[in-house]
């Protein structure tokens, strides 16, 4: 009996062991770290940005600027730190470079999983220009990285009840007139941290809607993207298979294997999934992104490339750190460029007054080989090898479940796990059922997996019907409206005033072009599509909403009450219908009515901050200091940041004559919490607040506090005339001040400019206005207000804007002259200025008079030779003076910073030395021209650009040279390899990139007609025209090509301004 219970035991011990019972500590009196928060300024080696543009940049980025200015000489620069840490993990946060969670190291491994670049090197990536690399960015508004990635944001600190400690940082995107906030969360006992979302619209209309989170990781160490899905789609809606690439057998998934084509985007789709993330299997290391499906269904991967194309950017951006990779989480399934309209991956709006929330855990994971599923508590890799399934398990929050795995329903291993937070559990079994597939899960909810491959795979259509008429009314309209999504507003009307002219009563185009009306504060004309629209549909929400909105605008407030009461029938308009409601009755004075419709809205949308705000106005002028106060703490719960309700504060007490004490303390608590880019926008956007509802002393209020600016000066004058106070101090005070980066947007701001003209003879208000109407596509009323300015204005950039808002249009001898006039002018204003010295150049590059153009540029480059902005005009201009050697030795002597994706540079280079070789042939010298043509193929990277792959290099035009020389010197077997060689290249776009020069497709028409297969060469054409039916200008090859010994050059030279092909082919 003894011994049977000695054996029991050792059993008992072995089992125990084998189960790791032993291993897995007590749960029980877990001591943390409190979560700790510091400030302070960090060393960094800086390449910093500077040389902003003080010209109106007439384009979707309009009323930013951007900035022109990089360098390779770095300094050593302190940036603004905030670390936040507990136990697990510490995060850097640079809230002076757009907020970017600059990295994140698990403390267990001292790994950073989070690109950690120690070099600052800002480059011209972005919209406005400076962009860094590395972190994590958060990304609202249009498309493209935010226009505040580089600069300063504003960002609180604030200790949660939970122990957890969180930053949040934010700002107003003008561009959409949003709000958004990024809340960084670090838990005390948790192996993660969170980012939390708050974007809201707190304006009257829609607004573009992007937002993605471009996250850095390192590519050195094996980089596996862990990534379910099928399929992956492209910028423009395009779609291919994941992970394995049909068409040379790689799995994509590993970064090495994408050792092809150029840049790559892969925005993985088609399976139902919650988390994605890297592993580095060298290092046994890994991070994990998660989030609901519901609130982050896009999941990206962003490549450079790993030919030099892609390689040489490493060095552009970074010093010490390596290349880098993004991985990328969504709101939408693609980042949709402009054509992703005609595929059912469109564009999205942002309703007036919504707000968005979500929610994303970030950790990393380590000796885990990889992951099939993660979430929130864990992360899991199952690996099924020699007869075994091993279970590696990696806890960030602790766990006490049951982890079982079944195969048909039938448990095949249960075991209790308990384990701490960045605690590993690892175990494996016999596993005999190879081919079935088996589930695993924690606890009942805690973690589940399926390793089914069809698991969770998804049915969603991932292309249009090719019958959609995309020139009929509806399909117009859908262009118009995709347009506007995108601030493409002056396209939009095009679209949208063609679909009217196709059905004057097709609703949504009346409704879409009211709206765009609206914006451009054509009231009355908006007025009228939207009565149309009521004409054919009574209960239409969105027909009532701007019926409403538009009639509010006029003061029709009776007509304004009755469409929006109606409108709020949809449940897409009501909150923003009560919320317009609510401030009518502010401006009838009826604060009850005010507390009872933001209620309303409030019911319908809790974070409908607008509402919010009218409610603390409207107690304040109840004096119910008790809800006043109440409904303050309510927005800052929800949004700290909340500039508003800290001026609020602060007017209720100087309303109240606190003491200067609590009136000083209150002022700072406002002022000091405004700490980015362009403070100005953040005060006139609250003082707009109140001016809509016609509370012009408040108004005047924050304008008394906003720092110094022109256009504050006008906004001062404009709102004592409102109040029926003396305003000519603060007029002439504006009329003496400087325009220097004064470019205002807001409608508000037609109202004070269009006044001020009428008060003023200053060049100032009408410059102003034609901005504004410029930005609302009301560009003959813009030209009109700049000419009726004349030569009165001492400002150099206003006499560019003027001559970039008529270089838009087809020229006259008139237009020509008054544009060169203007450019000479703003040089004369500011000689030191390249700006203006490039405009003039490439107008009369443009007019064909090149050696105006040289003149100006050289005498300018040869003064500042370190300007490869200049440099690279002047090789462009001493090419169209046709001094080819003089260009090349200028070339060599460039050191160019490129922009994202540029390759302006290597074009220069190429054609240079193809020019040159023109020569060569023309004088017989046919070996000279072939080692010309030969060294034409190369990438000089100090050009800006590194070489792609072989096969994405379109060199057709290069062979056919070859050809030529070849064939004069008899060496048939050479020129035949060379035709051979044309008809064989494969043009291809992909990731909206090009391979190929579109009119090199001439070449190979005159290839195959010289090896005697014209009739091959006209079907490869049609292919090419039949494959790419949006490529409109094949056509005109196709056209102008038919008889290949009489190519029309003046048609093909028309639709291809400046091209090497066409030029040298002329010329032979």
């Amino acid at each position: 009996m003894k011994n049977l219970n000695f054996k029991i035991l050792i059993l008992f011990i072995s089992f125990c062991y084998t189960s790791k019972i032993f291993s897995q500590a007590p749960l029980t009196n877990d001591k943390f770290s409190e979560v700790s928060a510091r400030e302070y300024y960090m060393d960094f080696t800086t390449y910093p940005f500077s040389d902003p543009d003080p010209v109106a940049n007439f384009s979707k980025i309009y009323p930013y600027f951007r900035y022109d200015g990089f360098t390779e000489t770095p300094i050593q620069k302190k940036w603004k730190v905030i670390e936040l840490e507990n136990d697990f993990i510490k995060i850097l946060i640079l809230p002076e470079i757009g907020g970017k969670i600059w990295t994140a190291i698990d403390k267990k491994t001292n790994q950073s999983f989070i690109y950690y670049n120690h070099t600052v090197k800002f480059r011209d990536v972005a919209l406005r220009g400076p962009w860094t690399s590395g972190g994590i960015e958060a990304n609202y508004g249009i498309i493209g990285h935010t226009p505040n990635c580089a600069t300063p944001v504003d960002y609180i600190i604030s200790k949660k009840e939970d122990q957890s400690i969180s930053c949040y940082i934010g700002v107003l995107d003008l561009l959409t007139q949003t709000q958004w906030r990024l809340e960084i969360n670090m838990p005390k006992d948790k192996a993660y941290f969170t980012t939390q979302s708050f974007w809201y619209n707190g304006t009257s209309t829609e607004q573009p809607y992007y937002h993605w989170m471009n996250v850095g990781l390192k590519v050195k160490g094996n980089l596996e993207y862990i990534y379910p899905g099928t399929n992956y789609l492209g910028h423009e809606g395009e779609y291919s298979d994941w992970p394995i690439n049909k068409t040379n057998g790689k799995n994509i998934s590993f970064y090495e294997n994408n050792n092809f084509g150029g840049y790559k985007s892969y925005h993985v789709f088609g399976k139902y999934t919650n988390f994605f993330g890297g592993y580095w299997h060298d290092d046994n290391f890994g991070m994990v992104r998660f989030a609901q499906h519901d609130e982050k269904a896009g999941k990206k991967i962003w490549i450079w490339g790993l030919s030099r194309q892609g390689m040489i950017w490493e060095k552009y951006l970074t010093d010490t750190d390596g290349q880098y990779t993004e991985v990328q989480s969504g709101r939408l399934f693609n980042q949709n460029a402009e054509k992703s309209t005609f595929t059912p991956f469109k564009h999205y709006n942002f309703l007036p007054y919504n707000t968005d929330i979500w929610k994303e855990y970030w950790y990393g994971v380590s000796k885990t080989n990889g992951m099939v599923e993660a979430n929130k508590s864990a992360a899991l890799n199952m690996i099924q090898q020699n007869g075994s399934l091993k279970i590696l398990l990696y806890a960030v929050e602790n766990i006490d479940d049951t982890l079982k795995i079944k195969v048909d329903n039938k448990i095949i291993y249960s075991k209790k796990i308990q384990i701490k937070a960045a605690s590993n559990f690892t175990d494996s079994i016999l596993y005999t059922h190879k081919s079935e597939p088996y589930t695993v899960t924690l606890g009942s909810s805690t973690l589940q997996y399926n390793s089914d491959a069809n698991s969770n795979t998804l049915n969603r259509p991932i292309a249009s019907p090719s019958s959609i008429n995309w020139n009929s009314s509806e399909g117009l309209y859908i262009q118009g409206k995709e347009l506007m999504d995108q601030k493409l507003n002056a396209t939009a009307q095009e679209k949208l005033t063609a679909s009217l002219q196709k059905d004057s009563n097709y609703v949504p185009s009346l409704i879409k072009m009211a709206s765009l009306l609206l914006q451009q504060h054509q009231y009355n004309k908006a007025l009228q599509l939207a009565k149309r629209a009521l004409s054919i549909d009574a209960h239409d929400g969105a027909a009532n909403y701007y019926y409403g909105i538009i009639n509010a605008q006029l003061k029709n407030y009776v007509d304004a009450k009755d469409g929006l009461d109606i409108a709020s029938l949809s449940v897409a308009y009501r909150s923003a219908a009560f919320t317009e409601l609510a401030k009518i009755y502010f401006i009838e004075n009826n604060l009850q009515n005010v507390i009872e419709y933001c209620d309303k809205a409030i019911s319908y949308n809790m974070y409908n901050i607008t509402a919010l705000q009218l409610k603390v106005m409207a107690y304040r002028y109840l004096k119910n200091e008790s809800e006043y106060y109440t409904t303050i703490q309510l927005i800052k719960k929800y949004d700290p940041l909340n500039h508003f309700v800290n001026f609020e504060n602060y007017y209720f007490l100087k309303m109240k004559n606190n003491s200067s004490y609590e009136l000083n303390k209150a002022k700072e608590n406002f002022t000091q919490l405004i700490k980015n880019e362009l403070p100005v926008e953040t005060y006139l956007q609250i003082a707009n607040e109140y001016l809509s509802i016609g509370l012009y002393e408040e108004a005047q209020s924050i304008v008394q506090l906003c720092p110094s600016n022109n256009l504050v000066s006008y906004y001062e004058a404009y709102i004592l005339h409102l109040r029926g106070m003396p305003y000519l101090p603060s007029l002439q005070k504006a009329e003496t001040e400087s325009a220097a980066f004064v470019f205002p947007f807001r409608n508000t701001d037609i109202d004070i400019f269009e006044w001020a003209s009428n008060k003023t003879e200053d060049w100032k208000p009408k410059y102003y206005l034609g901005l504004l109407y410029k930005d609302r596509n009301r560009v003959l009323e813009a030209k009109q207000l700049f000419d009726k300015i004349n030569f009165s204005a001492a400002y150099a950039p206003f006499y560019a804007a003027r001559a970039a808002l008529y270089n838009s249009e087809k020229k006259d001898p008139l237009i020509n002259n008054k544009i060169e006039s203007d450019l000479k002018k703003a040089i004369e204003i500011d000689s030191s200025s390249w700006r203006y010295v490039k405009a003039l150049a490439e107008f009369y590059n443009n007019q064909a008079n090149y050696s105006k153009s040289l003149f100006i540029i050289s005498n300018y480059y040869n003064k500042h030779t370190n300007n490869y902005i200049i440099g690279m005009l002047y090789a462009k201009t001493l090419i169209l003076n046709n001094k080819y050697n003089e260009a090349d030795e200028l070339l060599n002597t460039l050191n160019i910073i490129p922009f994202e994706g540029a390759t302006k540079g290597h074009e220069l280079y190429r054609e240079v030395k193809l020019m040159q070789a023109l020569n060569q042939i023309q004088q017989q010298n046919y070996n000279t021209a072939l080692s010309l043509i030969n060294v034409s193929k190369l990438w000089p990277e100090n050009l800006g650009a590194g070489k792609p792959y072989d096969e994405d290099i379109d060199i057709r035009l290069e062979n056919w040279l070859s050809y030529i020389c070849f064939k004069k010197l008899k060496m048939d077997d050479s020129a035949k390899q060379m035709l051979n060689t044309i008809i064989h290249f494969e043009p291809h776009i992909k990731n909206t990139v090009s391979n190929y020069y579109l009119t090199n497709h001439i070449i190979s028409l005159k290839a195959y007609q010289e090896l005697k297969q014209s009739s091959v060469g006209q079907k490869w054409l049609t292919h090419q025209i039949t494959t790419n039916p949006s490529l409109e200008k094949l056509k005109i090859i196709q056209q102008t090509s038919l008889d290949l010994e009489k190519i029309n050059f003046s048609k093909l030279l028309l639709a291809f301004q400046d091209d090497l092909t066409l030029k040298i082919l002329k010329n032979l």
